[in-house]
């Protein structure tokens, strides 16, 4: 399960002296590594590496900072917000401009909340959630205000709201008229019988059917290329989809399958926009815009070049709005995986190489000249759930907190994630602002306790070993997804030591979207569950553990899966979401996870972490504060070699 995080950060190109072998460290260049082609850089991100870059390229209203604070970047100050929380006003600085030298006002603004709150919105599924869910209207006065009107008051709209990415409304409308004017001879009715035509034969195939192969579009490329060329739409450049074995840098053959697949939805996408009426074009028709391959921000970085599947190219914007970029430019390298782009960094070709796994650096002897940075990954962390409902093992808080004591939590997490697992203690990512230092524990295993409090509840020790109360003994199963190994590692030693209060715990992987998801669902059909959440960048939970989140019959896929029903909870949530003051909510929050803690809808395991390769020269004002953080690369505007 993930929770969106709206993380935009960084980085793109530069010219290698040589491909192969050393190279120097380049003043005023930074040298970044990705392994997913950059595209849909107007704030449609779908991965990583598009997001990274499109954080260079585009900017909001604010931006997090390391702590999750909202800092002004377009605005002018801190909001002005209305004493009842639901109207937020922000002053934008003067002289602002997009890459293209057109000014950026508050009509842009508007024009990027509307977008993001239209029925059809095209941009990153995370933003377009979060404005249609909290956003009742937005009002620009065509110069340097603009003031949003919540449904309801919720505080985390500072960090989470004001931050997207303001888009260009001149140059997405100018981006649009280009589209029309390519496709305006295309036949719709051409163009739904090519797609029925090649739906008919992938169904041919009886594909995805029970146990059947996967349907295969690369068959289809010749028909595909021919309908989407005659309708007058620009083919995507098939180096944007390299083989795997296509070389270090992608380079080589192209990914059929993947290219075919594309192809197929710019076919769907076309036919949606011949049938859309004219005020949904752009909606519709976004993805296939060259402004997600060319886009136009106001970011620290603007866009130069692309060499597709290799590269591509930024400069520093002398008119970013905090000032030019200390670095004059950014290049961006694609590799085919994080193995080839570590070999690069090794031989200094690449300064910087974010979001690696763990197993891509496991023994990994860094460059003398570099350093691994290790903070908490905005991927989130691992926690144990109990199934808090009625006629459920775990019903009861005394079983729970049995459990939660009776196991050793950082054995387990040593053992299970080894180095690349952080013990945590709090929902609240660490770093926030709003984050308990010291950190209390999570757990403090204490065996006898365990069993001590299971007897004192009316349980038994039958002769097997196995605590038992009315007929009914504490058994139960530990759903964990399918080829998680370090979460089926955890749920068995969990099961193991657990043993010794009385439990008899099974642990059954299961594939999530068929058996877990299901069963994460009205009306609950499980009894303890490992999974994992995003981080967010607002410490509010109320998604997750609300009592009005638990799935119903009417809402059957509540976050809140456990059902944990509590009126002090619910209570600390809503005070924490009426003010926007961080002196007033941090305590809440702090409240808030001791009360957690105490009746144990979860027991959190740990934190993933996240590796990041970085060379020694570059370095920047905050550095020491940042490197800790998810997101250490906040202020990249100003890292220097």
């Amino acid at each position: 399960m993930s929770r969106a995080l709206l993380l935009r950060f960084t980085a793109t190109l530069l010219l290698v002296a040589s491909s192969a072998g050393c190279s120097v460290l380049s003043a005023g260049t930074l040298r970044v590594a990705v392994t997913d082609e950059p595209l849909n850089l107007s704030a449609a991100y779908l991965d990583e590496s598009s997001a990274l870059v499109g954080g260079l390229i585009q900017v909001g209203l604010y931006r997090p900072d390391a702590a999750f604070r909202p800092q002004p970047v377009l605005a002018d100050g801190a909001p002005e917000i209305s004493p009842g929380g639901t109207s937020w006003s922000v002053k934008l600085k003067t002289g602002l401009t997009f890459h293209d030298g057109s000014l950026l006002n508050s009509d842009d603004v508007a024009f990027t909340y509307e977008l993001a709150k239209s029925g059809q919105c095209p941009l990153a599924t995370d933003i377009c959630d979060l404005v249609r869910t909290r956003l009742e209207s937005v009002e620009a006065d065509g110069g340097q205000r603009v003031t949003f009107r919540l449904i309801g008051s919720w505080a985390p709209w500072g960090t989470r709201g004001l931050t997207i990415p303001i888009l260009s409304k001149a140059a997405l409308e100018r981006s649009l008229d280009r589209f029309r004017d390519s496709v305006k001879e295309a036949d719709r009715s051409l163009i739904t019988l090519a797609r029925e035509n090649l739906v008919a034969e992938l169904d041919a195939t009886s594909c995805g059917a029970v146990r059947a192969t996967a349907c295969e579009y690369a068959p289809l490329i010749p028909q595909l290329e021919r309908t989407l060329s005659q309708a007058g739409l620009s083919l995507p450049d098939p180096r944007i989809f390299p083989a795997l074995n296509g070389g270090a840098q992608g380079g080589g053959s192209r990914n059929e399958e993947a290219y075919a697949k594309d192809l197929f939805g710019r076919l769907t996408r076309l036919e949606s926009y011949l049938l859309a009426p004219v005020e949904s074009q752009l909606e519709v028709a976004y993805p296939l815009l060259d402004a997600q391959l060319i886009p136009i921000g106001a970011g620290p970085y603007k866009f130069t070049e692309r060499t597709p599947g290799e590269r591509l190219s930024l400069e520093s914007f002398s008119r970013f709005a905090l000032g030019a970029p200390a670095m004059k430019r950014v290049v961006v390298t694609r590799y085919a995986t994080q193995a080839s782009a570590i070999s690069a960094f090794q031989s200094s070709q690449v300064d910087w190489i974010p979001n690696l796994s763990a197993a891509s650096v496991a023994g990994l002897q860094v460059r003398s000249d570099a350093k691994m940075l290790k903070a908490p990954s905005s991927r989130g962390y691992t926690f144990l759930a109990f199934n808090m409902r009625p006629g459920r093992p775990f019903a009861d808080a005394i079983v729970r907190t049995a459990l939660s004591t009776c196991v050793n939590l950082p054995a387990i997490i040593s053992e299970a994630a080894g180095d690349s697992g952080i013990p945590i203690s709090s929902t609240v990512a660490p770093n926030s602002w709003a984050v308990q230092l010291p950190a209390p524990p999570e757990a403090v295993r204490n065996t006898a306790g365990a069993r001590a409090s299971l007897l004192a509840d009316g349980w038994s020790e039958e002769s097997d070993g196995v605590f038992a109360r009315l007929g009914s003994r504490l058994e139960a199963t530990i759903l964990v997804r399918d080829g998680q190994s370090a979460r089926t590692s955890a749920a068995q030693l969990i099961a193991d030591q657990a043993a010794e209060c009385g439990f008899s715990l099974t642990v059954s992987a299961e594939a999530y979207t068929s058996e877990i998801l299901p069963r994460l669902r009205y009306p609950n059909d499980f009894d303890a569950y490992i999974g994992s959440w995003q981080w967010s960048l607002d410490p509010d939970d109320t998604d997750i553990f609300s009592s009005a989140a638990c799935p119903t019959e009417e809402s059957p896929a509540g976050k809140n899966f456990v059902c944990w029903q509590s009126g002090s909870a619910d209570s600390l949530l809503r005070q924490g979401l009426g003010s926007a003051s961080e002196s007033a909510r941090a305590p809440l929050y702090a409240e808030f996870q001791t009360l957690r803690r105490s009746e144990r809808p979860y027991l959190l395991l740990w934190a993933d972490a996240g590796y990041t390769l970085l060379s020694s020269g570059i370095s920047w004002p905050t550095e020491e504060s940042d490197v800790s953080s998810p997101l250490y690369a906040w202020s990249i505007e100003a890292w220097s070699n």
